[in-house]
């Protein structure tokens, strides 16, 4: 009964919600989760994998296990960057965070995990300005009004798409395995990044494209290819 009240509260919370057991397979998922996952009610995904869903997903399966699998091992939070068409045929891009499952002993007996979508990449953009405004940061401080076209440095298609896994944190280890390019290529991009922007560093690469406004919007070209890339 306590957990079906749980899981009650779980369905009116906005965005992407569930929890899986150990082997990966679900024990619960939201209405909106089964939504865009594609099947007729959310609570038809109730002992299925991720291999088991009306989606294009399914291919990013193997992935989305070996996270769990990494989630449950570490018993720590993970985030995770992940983009895929979905069974409307539409692409979307989530922030997903998945946390250790525990039982009322504190045994870890699978997943908790939860999305929000990014629909413009807004949360980046909103918690460097917070912390500017705050004065946390050594730049003047700014006014929380952004315009998405108003950009200052022309950067190419895979300029624009190393820039934005570079400020979600990504390593170029990271970002040429999503990318499918060498970490020599990804190297290039950045040092070419940091001209454009006359950056001394990653870090102020960083700090100059969020402050232009970068970290506002996901390249169109990243909409076209799967995704699901973890953040530090």
């Amino acid at each position: 009964m306590e957990i079906m009240i749980i899981f009650h509260i779980f369905n009116q919370l906005p965005g992407l919600w569930g929890t899986k057991d150990k082997d990966s397979v679900f024990v619960f998922a939201n209405s909106e989760y089964g939504e865009i996952i594609g099947v007729d009610h959310h609570l038809d995904c109730v002992g299925r994998t991720d291999f088991d869903m009306p989606s294009p997903t399914i291919e990013w399966a193997p992935s989305f296990q070996e996270q769990d699998l990494q989630v449950m091992d570490s018993g720590k939070c993970m985030r995770v960057l992940d983009i895929h068409p979905y069974s409307d045929g539409y692409w979307r891009a989530h922030l997903f965070t998945k946390i250790p499952w525990k039982n009322e002993e504190n045994k870890i007996v699978g997943t908790i995990f939860s999305g929000t979508e990014l629909t413009d990449a807004v949360t980046l953009e909103v918690g460097h300005l917070i912390c500017q405004a705050a004065g946390f940061s050594k730049k003047t401080q700014v006014s929380f009004s952004l315009d998405l076209h108003n950009q200052k440095v022309a950067i190419n298609t895979r300029e624009s798409e190393v820039l934005f896994l570079l400020l979600y944190g990504k390593k170029p280890q990271y970002i040429a395995r999503g990318l499918n390019i060498s970490v020599k290529t990804v190297e290039n991009y950045i040092l070419r990044l940091r001209e454009k922007f006359n950056a001394h560093s990653k870090a102020e690469l960083i700090d100059l494209a969020l402050d232009l406004g970068f970290g506002s919007y996901i390249p169109e070209s990243l909409l076209t290819r799967q995704l699901s890339v973890i953040l530090k």
